[in-house]
């Protein structure tokens, strides 16, 4: 059976040139238009990139990533001829259930790691000192953040899942190759001399792969959206590394940046999570049409 979130892609202008071109032009949207908000900030903090958390700095960081959504949507839009839809779902409308069940799912999912991981080495976790320091972040995080993870949905599993299938048609050969693609800009994160580039790129291709593999599961965009901003968002404002690219104050400080937990809490979870959407009556909204 076809599937026809991939379909998608046999609409409208889609000779396989247009997709090399429209792929240069999101990304030249994309630095060229965060340059132009980011440079401003390097040059009022003497010509360096901010490394404390402030509201302003998290502000023009996530900003930047509109540009990405933007590129995306105007090159599907304008070059290809396609809807903004046609990158989400083929089934005429966005089902936001499945968006905030992906969210609910992955937010239980990450909560429970956050537990185990406190538990099993204690002192990890430290409580912020100043918790209304976060409101700030909470509230602009909210807006932002989602938006962050939409631009990179939109980009990695709308139009680069899309434009792969018009290669080949094996799920599990385009989850691999989204999930390493998705795992290249991630590499210049900080946070990845922490981690080792090797267990930087399996986990990032893990997390690749997993929403890939969900998005052609469910043939729509909607749960690997919830999933992504859910991610993100605790993250951010929950649970954040001393060392990360987006640094922000949140509720708890990691102190101690463990890849190897990481990556296998995130494959667990994975599972888990996959299994639960899989087995259980939430089947019928995650796949089922």
């Amino acid at each position: 059976m076809e599937n026809q979130f991939l379909a998608q892609a046999q609409s409208g202008k889609n000779a396989w040139w247009r997709y090399l071109v429209g792929i240069l032009i999101i990304l030249i949207v994309w630095q060229v238009g965060g340059a132009l908000l980011i440079l401003p900030l390097i040059a009022a903090n003497q010509g360096k990139v901010p490394e404390e958390a402030t509201p302003v700095s998290f502000v023009f960081f996530l900003s930047t990533f509109a540009f990405l959504l933007l590129g995306t949507w105007l090159v599907n839009r304008l070059w290809h001829g396609r809807s903004v839809l046609s990158l989400t779902t083929p089934f005429g409308r966005v089902n936001w259930k499945r968006v905030f069940l992906g969210i609910a799912v992955w937010l239980v999912a990450m909560t429970i790691v956050a537990v185990v991981e406190a538990l099993l080495h204690p002192g990890r976790y430290v409580l912020n000192p100043n918790p209304v320091s976060i409101i700030p972040y909470f509230l602009l995080g909210l807006v932002l953040i989602p938006m962050q993870t939409s631009a990179e949905e939109y980009f990695f599993r709308g139009y680069l899942l899309q434009a792969s299938g018009r290669l080949m048609r094996n799920p599990f050969a385009l989850s691999v190759l989204n999930g390493v693609l998705f795992a290249f800009p991630h590499l210049m994160n900080p946070e990845v001399g922490v981690m080792g580039l090797a267990l930087s790129v399996a986990f990032y291709a893990a997390m690749g792969f997993f929403l890939a593999w969900l998005t052609l599961r469910s043939q729509t965009l909607e749960l690997a959206l919830g999933i992504h901003a859910a991610n993100n968002f605790f993250t951010g404002i929950f649970a954040n590394y001393v060392t990360t690219a987006l640094p922000t104050e949140s509720l708890f400080i990691i102190q101690t940046l463990d890849p190897v937990f990481g990556l296998v809490s995130f494959l667990v979870a994975a599972g888990a999570v996959y299994l639960v959407l899989s087995l259980t009556g939430m089947r019928q909204l995650a796949f089922a049409r």
